[in-house]
């Protein structure tokens, strides 16, 4: 049913209903008359198309509303509304760091956590090379995000300075990826979906297209036989982790591109095609019509994302260049399916053009939301966190000061010491029977006009003293975080919350406190550890 006919539908609903009830006086009404509701639902599918020729190069001109047609589950769908490529052209006028407008952004996740010390080196030098290759303005707002061993950390945040995202890449420390072992590839793969996860929250606010460029291997493969594994939790419930991480990104409008890198460096070539040729696997057909429903791999939000796997070329530079062009020249469709979907069914959306030389990238389709439920509640406990850091309220349901900070100019960081108290935290036993806390840690600098300058999040866990609350209340941890500042950054919060409850806290400096700290060289990395003390006397 078109816009117009169901807005013309209400009013005359409405009308009538009004019409209805003008006929009695108010004594006249029972009181145990039923109300009468009226409910409109509606669900605007968005879908960004690249339109391909034989070549694979991008179609930019030449097609128009006419010439696409959409099905939903083999039914055809009436077209709400089209762009084509010339309405997504930055405005050159704008300011750097303008996200603003229907123009694409870039996000480049540089992957250390799944990637050998080796290939991470390759990674540096073949962005840097794309980047060198750029002009001094590039054409569209890029930032650079690293996923480490423990953290998924921005480094710089929307730019088109491409000073600025070379200084941020060349500051990136090395460290050593020790979870490529094969007993962390459950552990890997859940904190590859949940930067994806947050990288989704992080820009479903912001208009338009948003491109991942991820550079590295994009989480181990892990097979339907092994699902039971990841994180202990049920293959049911592994199945609603996919499918709402696939939903957050197509919500963002997000499209993945992974640059699989083939370095081949202690793996024989043929066996890294194979790996990689998997992960295109992840189709509908092959997976019983519900791309959820085999193992789990990263080739099922390529696919569901309407993104592309690049790999074996050795050509990462060449890679991050045509990524950039596929997601920078597409088509903007909608349409308003024609029926309520039925609640757990997967809608396969299908877009083909009238000429069948060419060939459509966009999404495979969609889940209709979900109830709340238990994926529902996490996904409001990540959402809390990233609003509290983005926020200007203080939060006080956990105890947090600010212990000290240093500033490291050699690599354009700092190290900020927060105080934590222990009395606030949700304590849980662990196998050997100690008490032990888990919250997570989310720090964003942010510019003058309330912009992302850099952020990071990872994850804390902070072990008990003592058993007795009362004593407990008396302790607390020093917890630190290093965190780039670049240049831009007008002030930092600092904000923590529990795993269990979602209490948070939060700190705030501004950019004066942080340049009247105290300096030093940028230390060698070691284990972060939380030490327990008692609380000083005199403080609540």
């Amino acid at each position: 049913m078109s816009d117009v006919r169901v807005r013309i539908r209400v009013c005359l609903t409405a009308l009538l209903l009004i019409l209805l009830l003008a006929r009695y006086s108010p004594g006249q009404v029972s009181r145990k008359a039923p109300v009468a509701t009226i409910n409109v639902t509606s669900r605007l599918v968005y879908l960004d198309v690249t339109v391909v020729d034989k070549s694979g190069r991008p179609v930019v001109k030449g097609l128009t509303l006419d010439d696409f047609l959409i099905t939903e589950d083999k039914r055809p769908q009436r077209i709400f509304s089209f762009e084509g490529p010339d309405a997504h052209t930055p405005n050159p006028d704008r300011e750097a760091d303008d996200t603003v407008g229907k123009a694409p952004v870039t996000i480049f996740v540089l992957d250390l956590l799944n990637s050998s010390s080796a290939d991470f080196a390759y990674i540096r030098i073949e962005v840097e090379k794309y980047l060198n290759a750029q002009p001094a303005q590039l054409a569209v707002p890029c930032e650079i995000m690293v996923l480490g061993n423990q953290s998924l950390e921005m480094v710089q945040g929307y730019t088109r300075n491409r000073e600025d995202l070379l200084s941020a890449l060349h500051h990136v420390p090395a460290a050593l990826p020790y979870k490529m072992n094969a007993p962390f590839n459950s552990e890997r793969f859940i904190q590859s979906v949940s930067a994806l996860q947050q990288i989704a929250l992080q820009n479903k606010g912001i208009p338009g297209r948003k491109n991942i460029v991820w550079v590295g291997h994009g989480s181990p493969d892990i097979g339907a036989a092994d699902e039971g594994d990841v994180i202990g939790k049920s293959p049911e419930w592994v199945s609603r982790y996919m499918r709402h991480t696939t939903d957050l990104l197509v919500d963002a409008r997000i499209t993945l591109f992974v640059l699989y890198l083939s370095v081949c460096e202690g793996l024989p070539c043929d066996a890294l095609k194979e790996a990689a040729e998997f992960a295109t696997e992840a189709t509908l057909t092959q997976r019983g019509g519900d791309p959820f429903s085999g193992g789990l791999n990263f080739g099922v939000f390529i696919n569901d994302t309407g993104g592309k796997l690049f790999f074996n070329r050795n050509d990462v530079a060449g890679e991050i260049k045509d990524s950039q062009e596929l997601g920078s020249n597409y088509y903007t469709l909608t349409y308003q399916p024609q029926e309520n979907p039925v609640e757990d069914t997967f809608r396969h959306i299908r877009v083909t053009v009238r000429n069948r030389d060419l060939r459509v990238i966009t999404k495979t389709g969609y889940y209709p939301p979900e109830p709340v439920g238990t994926i529902e509640s996490q996904r409001h406990v990540i959402t809390d966190i990233n609003e509290a850091a983005l926020s200007s309220v203080p939060l006080q349901n956990l105890k947090m000061t600010l212990g000290s900070v240093v500033r490291h100019p050699d690599t354009g960081t700092a190290e900020f010491i927060v105080d934590l108290g222990l009395k606030d935290l949700t304590w849980q036993q662990n196998e050997e029977g100690k008490s032990t806390a888990s919250l997570r840690l989310a720090a964003v600098c942010m510019t003058a006009q309330r912009g992302i300058a850099a952020s990071k999040l990872e994850r804390v866990t902070v072990q008990s003293p003592t058993e007795d609350a009362l004593l407990r209340s008396k302790y607390i941890t020093r917890v630190s975080l290093s965190l780039r500042l670049p240049r831009s950054t007008k002030n930092v919060r600092i904000v923590m919350q529990t795993l269990e409850g979602g209490r948070l806290g939060s700190v705030d400096l501004d950019r004066k406190t942080i340049d009247a700290a105290p300096a030093s060289p940028t230390p060698e990395p070691t284990l972060i550890v939380h030490p327990i003390r008692r609380m000083p006397q005199g403080k609540p």
